[in-house]
């Protein structure tokens, strides 16, 4: 059995890298820790971001990565997203577990935000 102790970080395939840098700042804080003209890695605590530059993008049917958060920020971050028009591709619905929204990033690359209950 290999044994895993965590996870580095979550590719995420973009055409144009300064608009995801700027993007995935402004939206949720992430920083630069790396960067070159290939890609760019972003950090936010312990999570890490690796925007990598792609020619072109086709974005898979189902979310790429999921950021869990509480419920208060949920909200907020709903009210922001619409304040900045992004789009927002599912929900706000619930489940089971509690409540998620699917919304796209500039490369239409699907992202989710979900709280639990």
């Amino acid at each position: 059995m290999i044994i895993v102790e965590g996870l580095d970080h979550v590719n995420i395939p973009v055409t144009n890298l300064e608009a995801s840098k700027v993007f995935y700042s402004e939206l949720f804080d992430f920083e630069v820790e790396e960067e070159d003209s290939e890609a760019v890695v972003m950090g936010l605590d312990s999570h890490r971001l690796r925007l990598v530059k792609v020619a072109d993008c086709s974005p898979l049917p189902f979310p790429v990565v999921s950021f869990v958060m509480d419920v208060d920020d949920f909200t907020e971050a709903i009210t922001e997203m619409e304040e900045k028009e992004i789009s927002i591709i599912k929900g706000p619905e619930g489940s089971s577990k509690g409540e998620y929204l699917v919304f796209a990033d500039p490369d239409k690359n699907q992202i989710e935000i979900f709280y639990q209950q």
